[in-house]
């Protein structure tokens, strides 16, 4: 299976992942334009167990979002990298982050209903209101 790497801005953090995403998707809630600063968050989801930290996990810092949820940034360059759902056993790392590029791509947005409201989505992909969607 084809490996992709991931690094933070300063690239003191890096990941690597299987080219395998279970789901990749934009989502547009609140929260994630919060947590990424942009107007929507495209991620890909996988098991946790595929999840590599290959270095810098003394600059990994978290935040607790939810009972559900952790979100991961650097604190040395602030990169938004993944959030993890803890009892779902998923990562959903920012594709942002990738140094390359996956098979794959996001095919659906989520939380439209509250998206930006300078945001208009032209591009075709499945559209739902609220989220997430289970694959």
């Amino acid at each position: 299976m084809r490996k992709l790497v991931g690094s933070c801005l300063c690239g003191e953090v890096q990941i690597e992942v299987p080219d395998e995403f279970e789901y990749m998707g934009n989502c547009h809630c609140s929260e994630c334009r919060k947590f990424t600063g942009s107007d929507y968050s495209s991620v890909g989801g996988l098991s946790s167990e595929k999840f590599n930290l290959k270095a810098g996990q003394e600059y990994v810092s978290t935040y607790q979002k939810s009972k559900e949820t952790e979100l991961a940034f650097c604190k040395c360059c602030g990169s938004s990298l993944y959030s993890r759902k803890i009892t779902g056993g998923k990562h959903n790392i920012r594709l942002g982050i990738l140094n390359d590029i996956p098979t794959h791509q996001p095919n659906f947005h989520i939380f439209v209903a509250s998206k930006a409201p300078w945001n208009e989505i032209t591009d075709g992909l499945k559209q739902f209101e609220q989220g997430p969607v289970k694959p």
